[in-house]
């Protein structure tokens, strides 16, 4: 594989096997999809730092960009209000496209002090 999807915040321990991000059929797409065995690169640790988050949804995208089930992908992730980044979006683009989560992250409904 290419070095794009390895780098000290993403890469998996040898000794650790990385799961796939989605586990069983879901229609059929998920057994197809890129990202398959790069979990780590579509949901990030917890206390993530910014600038690690735009690293790691970087690599996230060069694996979507050419995803024969993108689309397959990002309509279940809208639908089921899932977290992490699914079909080429993160939890922000999905609230900007009107897919809200019940308690979003980094997404403010009010202004501070309103």
């Amino acid at each position: 594989m290419s070095d794009v999807h390895q780098d000290d915040d993403c890469s998996a321990d040898s000794s650790e096997s990385e799961q796939p991000i989605v586990q069983g059929t879901l229609n059929g797409w998920a057994h197809l999809a890129n990202c398959k065995g790069y979990a780590k690169l579509f949901f990030g640790k917890p206390a993530e730092r910014p600038q690690a988050r735009v690293r790691r949804e970087i690599k996230a995208h060069s694996l979507c960009m050419y995803c024969d089930v993108k689309s397959d992908c990002r309509l279940f992730a809208r639908l089921n209000h899932e977290y992490g980044f699914w079909g080429d979006e993160n939890e922000e683009s999905r609230h900007e496209a009107g897919f809200t989560l019940s308690s979003p992250i980094g997404v403010r409904s009010t202004s501070i002090g309103q």
